[in-house]
């Protein structure tokens, strides 16, 4: 096996790893919910673990080194071997992610687009909730307190000498105030913005997870102000029995998402498959090096070697008999 070949079969090896450690990459990053840095640091050390064995098994297999030997060489390749078999988890993962691409994409889409109604879910609470309040006041105005003086003496005694439907028009503009003040709304649709950016992933872009975070991260936030918003108005006239805002769409949408994306499931027969063959192709070169490759004397030049001295023994017979020829002729 001559040089060309066998650098041939590095380059298809060390091919075939970065391909492999890619998968692996991804199976880590959404195993732990877009820890980049995590992956990085465990696809590193799977490269230079397979790299460092396969290296020592190739030397030793071509310079016969006698400290390493056979009982060494396979050695190293069971740790290689081992490697593969606990990277083989997040590879498989990553595998069994892309069999249910359209079953991701679907929930991702569902959960983007819950996640971006936030907005006009609370505004449909608010109107819905101004409507009941305008019913209940309109309610009381209507039986002018004969059922319960109190209660009506507490809405309408406001100083001033306005109708009593000035009075409501006057409690509903503030109840909307309170609930939905102008600079929320114009946080809240920036947020909105920036989450569309993200709109359009498949689970193929790494930043799939970090972006999924960031949008539960945003719609939490909102939701835990507009609750609060929602609870502070409780007290107001009229409106103090109306249920607090919520908003479990999101969450239970996006609950089920990540538990697809995180979730190990058993490696599929196609993901092992994949897996041993990628262990094949990863030890091409330490298959094709010959034993005498690197380092060491090769067959030829040791053959060769032991060719050369026939030429000094037939050139130092040739001396001899000149030699004695020419005595004799002086003779």
């Amino acid at each position: 096996m001559n040089n060309s070949k066998f650098n041939f079969a590095a380059v298809i090896s060390i091919i075939v790893l970065l391909l492999y450690s890619y998968v692996v990459f991804m199976g880590m990053v959404y195993w732990k919910d877009g820890k980049i840095i995590m992956g990085l640091i465990c696809t590193i050390v799977l490269i230079a673990i397979v790299l460092a064995c396969v290296y020592i098994m190739c030397k030793a297999r071509a310079t016969r080194w006698k400290k390493i030997g056979n009982i060494g060489q396979f050695f190293f390749g069971g740790i290689i071997l081992l490697t593969l078999i606990v990277s083989s988890m997040p590879f498989a993962h990553f595998f069994n992610l892309l069999g249910k691409q359209k079953e991701i994409n679907k929930n991702f889409e569902q959960s983007y687009t819950y996640a971006t109604n936030i907005n006009k879910s609370y505004k449909d609470y608010v109107e819905e909730r101004k409507s009941k309040t305008l019913e209940f006041l309109n309610g009381i105005e209507a039986n002018k307190g004969k059922d319960d003086p109190a209660q009506y003496q507490a809405i309408f005694s406001m100083p001033g000498s306005d109708s009593n439907s000035d009075k409501i028009n006057r409690m509903i503009t503030s109840l909307e105030r309170t609930l939905l003040p102008d600079v929320l709304i114009r946080s809240n649709e920036q947020n909105i913005t920036r989450m569309q950016e993200g709109s359009k992933m498949s689970v193929w872009n790494v930043a799939m997870p970090d972006y999924i975070n960031s949008m539960n991260n945003a719609v939490n936030s909102s939701v835990e102000t507009y609750t609060k918003l929602s609870q502070n108005a409780h007290g107001y006239k009229g409106d103090k029995d109306y249920p607090a805002f919520k908003y479990e769409k999101f969450s239970n949408q996006n609950t089920k998402l990540k538990s697809m994306l995180t979730t190990m499931s058993m490696p599929s027969v196609l993901s092992i498959i994949a897996a041993l063959l990628c262990f094949g192709f990863m030890l091409l070169p330490y298959y094709l090096v010959e034993k005498d490759l690197a380092g060491g004397i090769s067959r030829r030049t040791k053959r060769g070697q032991s060719a050369t001295p026939a030429p000094t023994v037939n050139y130092s017979g040739r001396v001899r008999r000149s030699r004695i020829n020419e005595r004799k002729q002086r003779q």
